[in-house]
């Protein structure tokens, strides 16, 4: 695997795929960046994805740049989402990245 690559589960690929599909109505270019992920991502076993991988539902430590502050977090399913409890849309600025 190279430092580039996109290696998704096939529950999670199958849930952010739902999840383009119902906003390409709506059109949001979080919707458009996520398909675009997905449209070059590996999909695997989520057995077989590397532990420093992040999925859905992982909890994760990253440190905002330049500053270095870290935050704890959880990436989740956009309604779930609650950024003042750390829980942090996929469809987010922030969840895409991660």
């Amino acid at each position: 695997m190279d430092d580039n690559e996109i290696l998704i589960s096939t529950d999670d690929a199958a849930l952010l795929r739902t999840l383009v599909d119902q906003d390409a109505l709506g059109a949001g270019e979080a919707a458009d960046a996520l398909a675009d992920s997905l449209d070059v991502a590996r999909i695997i076993q989520a057995a077989q994805l590397p532990r420093d991988i992040v999925s859905l539902g992982a909890a994760v430590r990253y440190a905002e740049l330049p500053a270095g502050r870290e935050r704890d977090v959880v990436l989740v399913h956009p309604s779930d989402a609650a950024p003042s409890d750390g829980r942090i849309s996929v469809l987010s600025p922030v969840g895409r990245s991660l």
